[in-house]
């Protein structure tokens, strides 16, 4: 049975956290003082003992510029006498469910271990992260403001208008530099993570509207719910498409549409894709991790 935490369980979803990662009882009181909350948990029981667990983190990203919402899924975990019975797939397509009930567009992650990216494309999810050798000055800015309304405000132009950024709230700052304190000062990098659409339409509409001059049908194959949608692009405007008798002139399949809105190494795809879509650069750091 799968239900949201509540105040009697929350204490169970940091047991099975610590138990799960090993983390610290002092990195668990920042996560759980800045990020956690009630409702963005979700915890499977078995009977009633609670087993596994996963947390949909709000955050945003600047896409297109503009800044969307989004779900970062953490804390996916299981008990390890309770592995390898299918609660966490439960619980990912549950938590895909919360979203779209939210309009949520997107969820992120990042996998433990790159073994797992093969685990997380069965759900849709595909990398558009990569991780980097740039250092984000952290130690500098911290050294520098004594304040920290005006440390904020230099950590925060570093990424408030770069597009395709995942952006950082002044409590999210707070409770970066508690950690980054905690783990006494090592040097951070961006992240290399994975993107889930929850609504393709929303994206693509975001997508026209930055692109006036694209004028094309693109058929996209959702393989996981089974299903086909063709949109029709045009200059700014998406209209779906029920029937016709135009064929698309791309298809693609809910993994490649996200690689493909995000400009993900796109000079890596066939040639004709970027006709369509254009390469950029997508940053994701500082996520607890």
């Amino acid at each position: 049975m799968i239900q949201f935490a509540n105040e009697n369980t929350a204490s169970l979803v940091r047991q099975m956290w610590k138990i799960s990662f090993g983390d610290t009882d002092e990195y668990l009181d920042i996560l759980f003082s800045y990020k956690y909350e009630n409702e963005n948990t979700l915890i499977y029981f078995e009977g009633d003992k609670a087993v596994a667990s996963l947390q949909m983190l709000p955050y945003t990203v600047n896409f297109y510029r503009t800044q969307i919402p989004f779900a970062y899924l953490a804390g996916l975990c299981t008990l390890p006498e309770y592995r390898n019975r299918g609660y966490m797939t439960q619980l990912i397509h549950e938590a895909h469910k919360v979203l779209e009930e939210r309009n949520i567009p997107l969820a992120i992650l990042i996998p433990a271990e790159d073994s797992l990216y093969d685990y997380y494309r069965r759900f849709n999810y595909e990398q558009v992260f990569e991780k980097d050798d740039y250092i984000i000055p952290l130690k500098e800015i911290v050294d520098t403001y004594e304040n920290e309304d005006d440390a904020y405000v230099a950590f925060d132009s570093l990424f408030r208008y770069k597009d395709f950024c995942v952006q950082k709230s002044k409590t999210d700052f707070r409770a970066i530099i508690e950690d980054y304190k905690l783990d006494n000062f090592p040097d951070k990098t961006n992240l290399s993570g994975m993107a889930r659409i929850t609504d393709p339409w929303l994206l693509l509409n975001i997508y026209a509207k930055d692109n006036l001059q694209k004028e094309f049908r693109i058929k996209v194959i959702d393989k996981e719910n089974n299903k086909a949608e063709t949109y029709d692009i045009c200059r700014g405007n998406v209209e779906l498409i029920l029937t016709s008798d135009k064929e698309a002139d791309i298809e693609v399949d809910s993994l490649l549409l996200c690689r493909l809105l995000f400009g993900f190494k796109i000079d890596e795809l066939d040639p004709s894709f970027s006709y369509f879509f254009d390469k950029h650069h997508p940053i994701m750091n500082l996520m607890l991790e």
